[in-house]
């Protein structure tokens, strides 16, 4: 009897400690889900939308978008290595250094070096993260843009071509110091811009294979 009081003890205190952890995890995805934009910026002959659905509470997916001035708005997207709570957190201090770095009047590859060394820093060499940064103005439709490893966006053209935005550098946080160059493409009415992470391309089918 002494030793089933003792099992039935440890087995509540197992469950009491795992209702904590989920509602610590609950919390962890409300404060990270308050990170991400729930609406966006209303600016003339110009849509914006976007959205995460995580595979688990919490992870590493994470896009942004917000106005730096009257003309221009800021476009991120990126993807934290791992998953979880570790990844949740990183994510957070990535959007805390991109919303610091760009209050500033650094000019955008400075703002992605100067990330990179924030990420580097901050994490062992296991930990890195894809991302995606442009700028766009609506005054002159030139969307100017920096891919550090990230999938890179489509821009489908009003015309029926599409062109893929591959200039950039390395992924954040593999090394410090490096230097990101800047790409530029001059938006048309009716083209379309389109961001992702690979939680889409690497979906699978029942048979196994992978969306791409």
């Amino acid at each position: 009897k002494t030793i089933q009081a003792g099992a039935a003890a440890a087995t509540f205190e197992e469950a009491l400690e795992k209702e904590r952890l989920e509602e610590e995890i609950a919390i962890a995805r409300d404060i990270q889900q308050r990170l991400l934009p729930s609406s966006f910026p209303q600016l003339d002959h110009l849509e914006i939308y976007g959205f995460n659905i995580p595979s688990r509470q919490v992870g590493g997916d994470y896009f942004d978008c917000f106005l730096l001035d009257d003309d221009r708005v800021a476009l991120a997207i990126g993807d934290v290595s791992g998953k979880g709570i570790g990844a949740a957190l990183l994510m957070s201090n990535l959007h805390a250094g991109l919303h610091i770095l760009t209050d500033s009047d650094m000019s955008m590859d400075r703002v992605i070096s100067r990330l990179n060394n924030l990420i580097y820093e901050n994490t062992n060499i296991d930990k890195f993260i894809t991302f995606f940064y442009a700028e766009y103005n609506v005054r002159t439709r030139i969307l100017a843009y920096i891919n550090a490893g990230h999938n890179p966006p489509y821009i489908f053209h009003r015309d029926g071509s599409c062109e893929l935005l591959e200039k950039g550098g390395l992924l954040l946080g593999m090394m410090g110091n490096r230097i990101y160059e800047t790409g530029y493409v001059t938006l048309a009415p009716g083209d379309f811009l389109i961001t992702y992470t690979d939680g889409v391309t690497e979906a699978k089918n029942k048979g196994g294979d992978m969306y791409e």
